[in-house]
């Protein structure tokens, strides 16, 4: 039992018997799964297997058609509108298409995040906002608007916005899949940093070779339902 309980104290994410559909259309199925505090974690599985519906779930982007689920203490069912952003505040998402905001600098897209979740102190934001860029490798960029960046800058300029607020878990979807290697290599070495530093890490992936090259728990998706390695039901 002090196992049980121990792993209950550090459990961050509580999934049960959670069902997401639309209309008649099951994107997931009786998934169930348990993620600990400072986790690292791929989800994964093909095209359509439910993948970004189960980021969105973890957010609020959607909410669930049925089962229960806990996130840092919260419970995704019951949580009211209000509650959303204390949630949000606790997450850093980095999402496939980036979701950067055309008309504003990285600077400003960074800077927003801590700006909405009620930082005051301008120097605190440009000292925090200033030391995520350097780490990410866009000092250099932080005046300019994300149209004129690369695919690798706009992802790295999401990866320093996901992490500026220092959030307790990082859900990234899909972070390289339109890179190329190099490039691809430093978003993942920025989410292991983050990971070292105490976040709990989510990477949904279709990509195999990139698990076989973490030392990391996996949940396999397909269909919408949890399945093993071998792709059998999983239990």
């Amino acid at each position: 039992m002090e196992q049980n309980n121990s792993e209950l104290h550090r459990q961050i994410i509580h999934f049960y018997r959670v069902t997401k559909h639309f209309g008649g259309v099951y994107a997931l199925c009786d998934l169930s799964f348990d993620i600990l505090k400072n986790d690292f974690v791929f989800i994964t599985g093909p095209s359509g297997a439910g993948k970004s519906t189960l980021i969105k779930l973890l957010y609020l982007g959607e909410r669930m058609s049925d089962g229960y689920a806990i996130v840092d203490g919260i419970n995704l069912s019951r949580i009211s509108r209000q509650q959303i952003p204390m949630l949000r505040r606790r997450i850093g998402v980095i999402f496939q298409d980036f979701k950067l905001i055309a008309n504003r600098t990285v600077f400003q897209n960074v800077a927003l995040v801590m700006e909405v979740a009620g930082f005051k102190s301008r120097s605190l934001i440009r000292e925090r906002v200033g030391d995520l860029l350097e780490l990410v490798g866009l000092s250099h960029q932080a005046d300019a608007y994300p149209p004129t960046l690369s695919g690798g800058e706009k992802q790295r300029a999401a990866v320093a916005r996901a992490m500026v607020g220092k959030p307790k878990i990082i859900l990234a979807d899909e972070p390289t899949a339109s890179l190329d290697p190099a490039a691809s290599e430093r978003v993942l070495q920025l989410l292991r940093a983050a990971h070292a530093r105490g976040a709990t890490i989510i990477i949904t992936t279709h990509d195999r070779d990139l698990l076989s090259r973490f030392d990391a728990r996996a949940i396999y998706l397909e269909g919408g339902r949890r399945v093993d390695a071998a792709g059998g039901e999983a239990g």
